[in-house]
């Protein structure tokens, strides 16, 4: 758990630098659960459901900061 807290703290902080765009910060944020998933514990699951929310409510905050996507056209 303390592996997955550290990589999701580091895909985010490279999310909050503008290192990574929302996809890409997304699909790591999945790559790591992924990753914990096969040696997760029953006793980890509450805690895990707090940081993913956690994680969550960071990135969403961030892109509400960033605005609406821009037109491409």
């Amino acid at each position: 758990m303390e592996r997955y807290k550290h990589e999701t703290h580091e895909v985010i902080e490279r999310f909050l630098r503008h290192e990574l765009s929302f996809p890409d910060c997304i699909a790591a944020l999945d790559a790591a659960l992924a990753d914990l998933i096969p040696r997760l514990t029953s006793e980890q699951l509450d805690p895990l459901r707090a940081l993913m929310l956690a994680n969550n409510e960071i990135v969403m905050k961030e892109m509400e900061r960033r605005g609406p996507p821009k037109d491409s056209t």
